[in-house]
């Protein structure tokens, strides 16, 4: 079987879970590296919370837990830049069992560490559970060392671990505190973990912790109380250590080191809007930096599943070390089938392969993880088009039914009585810009909203209007040129004939990405047109 074959074999994998599938999982897999620019999916991941890895000889390799006995780290190997992979086989063995978290980083000499999670039961933990960190390492052309223990205590998932220039290895975890399992009756909730960061000076043989513990102060009630966990660390240029910390209250936080990880300010609120959910980050090697986030938010229900949804993955990428942001573009969809326990796009890992492609794993649940690969320079787009090549890849519409292709140019958002309906596009972020569209509105169609917006939100969130950076209502019926140009307050709307500006209902956190299309129907069948449609940067 050729590499393509196995290449859609992999991809028909990925969506046999998903009653329909939305978005990049439209896109046919890939012919070779010059094939790939916008987002598209390789093949299925093959659990969650895995980690790749590119090695100096130019291969990938990602590393999991192996399941269902959680009792290795498993390895899988690509010599082509990701379009096809071997199968898993065993790294090392584990002392009892993980969860599912492991990082593993490959050393300026080559040598491989690696961190993961190992169970038992027992006090100082998380009402008698312990996940442990353990370490092992694998230097050139040797085994592997039996893991160790380095960090005891009930840790959450394991997201930031990497090397510095100067050698040193740093290490950044959320600790359960046993003595915050319970809510306090007064003052400050800090939920049950604070993040703690460990390093190493002598290629992991000891470990130190910093005396500096980041924890954060819960913004009201939810079933959960994880506090300040999952950190992700980068390294700047100007020699600091840049970290983003995952929290339920609609943003990540962050703090940054000026003495490699050994010394921490009090976390501040980042300007990235997230779900309850954790980033990546990946310098390049041209320098640029590789944010993924799930810049996702529910307002209907603000405590729905992580705290806003994370049913898009979103990359941006800066070229002034995180002062300025390019992209935030939807790079990977969850499939429409709902399933109990953790889903979605989150838990991210990402590397650049020899082609300069960025290589992404991602994606919790059944039919719902996956291997993906882009083009780093489409994130940087002034321009784009809509492309109904393989359907309608660049919309969603969460909570209503699905948009159609029709014709050669156009999308058809289909109407539904006594149900919200509607679907939004994302485009490349512009702090000002202009979408130039047409909008056909069928008679009986009623509420016509246009909402451009900084973050992702679901149809059927009737509450995500309000929250929009700009409102623009339709009035109108009929075949309508549609053009609407914004800068950072105010918004031109042109709909028809009738042109208004509309001041925004509040700043965007860093440009505008979302036009949303939102409606209330009437009629009994139809659909809401949007044909011709481009986005540009100004």
């Amino acid at each position: 079987m050729t590499p393509r074959h196995l290449i859609a074999v992999a991809l028909a994998a990925v969506g046999a879970a998903a009653a329909e599938p939305v978005g990049v999982r439209l896109r046919p897999a890939p012919r070779d590296h010059a094939a790939i620019v916008a987002p598209v999916i390789v093949r299925a991941a093959p659990t969650n919370e895995t980690c790749l890895v590119a090695r100096r000889d130019g291969a990938l390799e990602l590393y999991a837990i192996g399941k269902p006995a959680s009792d290795t780290a498993t390895v899988m190997r690509s010599t082509d830049g990701g379009l096809t992979w071997t199968e898993p086989a065993l790294a090392f063995r584990l002392n009892t069992k993980a969860y599912y978290a492991i990082q593993v980083l490959e050393a300026h000499d080559g040598t491989l560490h690696a961190v993961v999670h190992d169970y038992r039961e027992g006090p100082g933990g998380y009402r008698g559970r312990l996940w442990e960190v353990y370490y092992a390492r694998r230097a050139p052309g040797g085994d592997w060392t039996k893991p160790r223990l380095i960090v005891p205590g009930y840790i959450g998932s394991i997201r930031g671990f990497v090397q510095l220039k100067s050698g040193r290895l740093v290490l950044a975890v959320a600790r359960a505190i046993p003595e915050r399992m319970e809510a306090p009756k007064s003052g400050p909730d800090l939920g049950w973990h604070s993040t703690f960061v460990y390093f190493s000076d002598d290629a992991g043989a000891t470990w130190r912790e910093s005396p500096d513990q980041l924890s954060l102060p819960l913004n009201g009630p939810n079933a959960t109380r994880y506090g300040a966990i999952e950190p992700a660390l980068l390294e700047l240029r100007d020699g600091r250590l840049w970290m983003l910390v995952r929290d339920r209250g609609g943003r990540l936080w962050q703090s940054y080191s000026a003495d490699g990880g050994a010394r921490w300010p009090a976390l501040e609120r980042s300007p990235f809007i997230s779900s309850d959910s954790p980033a990546a980050l990946l310098r390049l090697r041209d320098g640029k930096i590789l944010l993924l986030t799930n810049a996702c938010q529910n307002w209907t229900n603000p405590r729905s599943y992580a705290m806003g949804g994370r049913e898009v993955l979103h990359a941006a990428l800066s070229g002034d070390e995180g002062r300025t942001w390019r992209g935030f573009r939807e790079i990977l969809h969850e499939p429409l089938a709902e399933t109990r326990g953790d889903r979605g796009t989150a838990y991210a890992s990402a590397v650049e392969n020899s082609a300069g492609k960025i290589v992404v794993v991602s994606g919790q649940g059944e039919g719902k993880r996956a291997i993906l690969a882009f083009d780093p320079r489409w994130l940087e787009e002034t321009e784009t088009r809509d492309d109904f090549a393989h359907g309608p890849v660049q919309w969603t519409a969460y909570g209503s039914a699905a948009p159609r292709v029709q014709g050669a140019r156009a999308v058809a958002v289909p109407v539904a009585p006594g149900a919200p309906g509607g679907a939004q596009w994302n485009f490349p972020l512009a702090a000002a810009g202009a979408i130039e569209a047409r909008l056909e509105v069928p008679a009986g169609v009623t509420g016509v909203r246009l909402c451009l917006n900084d973050h992702f939100t679901r149809i059927d969130d009737r509450k995500a209007a309000a929250h929009a950076v700009f409102v623009m209502p339709v009035e109108a019926a009929g075949s309508l040129p549609l053009s609407l140009r914004w800068t950072a307050g105010e918004l031109i709307a042109r709909v028809g004939t009738t042109e208004r500006r509309v001041a925004a209902q509040r700043p965007a956190q860093l440009g505008v990405n979302y036009l949303r299309v939102e409606f209330d129907a009437a009629a009994r069948e139809g659909a809401v047109v949007i044909s011709d449609l481009v986005a540009r940067a100004r």
